[in-house]
């Protein structure tokens, strides 16, 4: 199954795809909002979708993998706009679009932007696109023009800078005006279990980064100063409350303070949301994610999202 999260406005969606792609809304307390919409591939084909992200017009852009495309929807899952590669979607060209691994948009209209990952060892594997299709960039790996990116994965886009996860080198390569700036270097916390894989970013306001990170190596979602430097992990691997296993997902709504800001992680092969804030503290997680489905607290009439380190920190509830 392929799971992916993107936050705008206060509302979380979460997408779960194994042939058929279900996109569904929540608030930050696990209350679905509507129950959401499924879609196919192109021409009714198996939709294969490795990440989605929301446009300030409120659009769902999702990067469909099996038919190497970028399309967009409306909340009640209308299709409103769709682009297609460019030539083959598997060759190594600018406009390829095959086999993406995460989606990123920044702008409103037509001056939006749109940050395409794509899965493997490719020359071209970070493209900038506008919602024409036509490619605005094709960044090169590292600031080499003829360097190969190594299976990149979560993408982000934050003012004027990029960030791309690189599973295959362990880092978050970073760009500002589209060239090459820094590289985050993931540290490596048990040599026996291999280099870790950065699977989703999120830059906040001050230059600090999180990055969560999975599959062979242990799991985290880790802090980085502005400088790239880590400051320390908001949760550590495990299958407890506050611990992540595998995280897929990773987004931020920022608040005045570390305090009020939530940090959203989707995780356990997108069965689990988690809500942290920036300081550390977990308020809980929910976990009735399927198609359609109220958590059984939101039709029983009680908050979705379980509590009970808020209680225990007299936090005030989530709203």
């Amino acid at each position: 199954m392929h799971v992916s999260l993107a936050l705008r406005h206060g509302v979380l969606w979460v997408a779960r795809c194994v042939r058929t792609a279900h996109l569904s809304p929540f608030d930050l307390d696990g209350r679905a909002l509507s129950g959401g919409f499924s879609f196919r591939g192109l021409d009714g084909g198996r939709a294969e979708i490795r990440g989605i992200a929301v446009d300030e017009d409120r659009r769902l852009w999702v990067a469909d993998a099996a038919s190497g495309s970028l399309r967009a929807f409306t909340f009640s899952g209308s299709e409103v706009a769709c682009i297609r590669s460019r030539g083959d979607p598997g060759s190594d060209r600018p406009g390829a679009l095959g086999d993406a691994g995460a989606i990123a948009v920044q702008g409103v209209e037509a001056e939006a932007r749109l940050l395409v990952s794509r899965r493997g060892w490719r020359r071209h594997a970070l493209l900038l696109l506008d919602p024409s299709g036509e490619v605005v960039l094709s960044f090169r790996p590292a600031g080499d023009p003829q360097g190969t990116f190594a299976n990149l994965a979560g993408v982000a886009l934050a003012g004027r800078m990029a960030y791309a996860c690189e599973a295959g080198s362990g880092s978050v390569q970073v760009f500002r005006d589209g060239e090459f700036h820094y590289r985050i270097q993931l540290p490596v916390a048990s040599t026996d279990r291999g280099p870790p894989a950065p699977r989703a970013v999120a830059p906040l306001a001050d230059g600090r980064v999180l990055v969560a990170c999975g599959a062979a190596s242990e799991s985290a979602v880790l802090l980085f100063d502005a400088n790239g430097r880590c400051a320390g992990s908001l949760a550590v691997e495990g299958c407890g409350e506050g611990e992540v296993l595998d995280p897929r997902g990773l987004a931020v709504q920022e608040g005045d303070s570390d305090r009020t800001t939530r940090v959203v992680v989707l995780d356990r092969d997108g069965e689990r949301v988690q809500v942290f804030t920036l300081d550390g503290r977990c308020y809980g997680s929910f976990v009735e994610l399927d198609p359609g489905v109220l958590s059984p607290l939101t039709r029983a009439g009680g908050p979705a999202l379980t509590r009970e380190k808020a209680v225990e920190l007299d936090e005030p509830e989530l709203g």
